[in-house]
């Protein structure tokens, strides 16, 4: 559960800059490109996202559950 929370979250972040990049690229060319390299950019995000949140779940916060509290060993 809490790996899908961090996918929603890194996705909104990553469409967020990317409408920001497409808002750029239409001002500086004013053609069809911007949709084009927005949309690149849309599903580049939501490809890419869910590796990334496997690695902020597992490396960052799966980890620092499993320690054992301090002074204990497990048996």
């Amino acid at each position: 559960m809490l790996a899908i929370v961090i996918y929603v979250a890194v996705v909104a972040v990553g469409e967020v800059i990317a409408f920001g990049l497409g808002v750029l690229v239409d001002r500086m060319v004013p053609d069809a490109w911007s949709m084009i390299i927005y949309m690149a950019m849309f599903f580049g995000v939501i490809w890419g996202a869910w590796p990334i949140a496997v690695y902020i779940t597992e490396r960052w916060l799966m980890r620092t559950s499993e320690q054992p509290p301090h002074g204990r060993r497990i048996q």
